[in-house]
């Protein structure tokens, strides 16, 4: 007898078609919706995309993340804040606020919303960590669980644990290929296409 496909999972299938789609149309040149104002040095349109993509996975609106990002230093910041947000169970512009009354590292903001580093930890096999989050998946492998909330993870590690986490889930893909393609990439914004496969 057949199954019959899972809603939720069809609708998340027609999501990461779209932005297949979106990032081909990005690289070919071609407009797209508006790129934030802090759109880092990457092609035209894909600052956008990756925009959408933390939206969808997040379930906010792409204008709300938009207008976010147009606040933040960096874009890459941008799963950061909206995991605190939905962890926390507090609206992404309190915790954009928080972060911005610094110097506050996103370890201290988390701290602030009753998480903590625990919040950012993912499994990550053993032979597909990469330099730049060997020492923070040794921290967490090192440290009593009861103890991670208070470790200290510097922002960096914060970021890449945080899309590593994103990417894989949302995309599908193992975390050792997320790491892979943002070496590739040079930035996370860039490393969307290489996950999607698109040349």
């Amino acid at each position: 007898m057949r199954e019959h496909p899972d809603p939720e999972s069809l609708s998340h299938q027609g999501v990461v078609r779209a932005l297949v789609v979106a990032v081909g149309l990005a690289l070919a040149g071609a407009p797209s919706m508006p790129a934030p104002a802090q759109a880092q040095q990457v092609q035209p349109g894909l600052s956008s995309v990756y925009v959408q993509l933390m939206a969808s996975h997040f379930g906010v609106p792409a204008g709300e993340a938009s207008l976010l990002v147009e606040d933040m230093e960096r874009m890459e910041d941008l799963p950061v804040v909206l995991l605190l947000a939905r962890e926390s169970g507090l609206a992404p512009t309190v915790i954009l606020s928080r972060r911005q009354r610094g110097p506050t590292s996103w370890v201290q903001v988390a701290q602030q919303v009753q998480l903590g580093a625990g919040v950012f930890h993912v499994e990550i096999p053993a032979d597909e960590v990469d330099d730049r989050i060997r020492r923070s998946v040794e921290l967490f492998a090192g440290t009593p669980r009861a103890q991670w909330a208070s470790l200290a993870l510097d922002d960096d590690e914060v970021v890449s644990l945080t899309h590593v986490k994103v990417l894989s889930r949302h995309l599908t893909v193992g975390k050792g290929r997320v790491l892979q393609a943002r070496e590739q990439a040079g930035s996370w914004v860039e490393s969307i296409p290489h996950l999607m496969g698109v040349p």
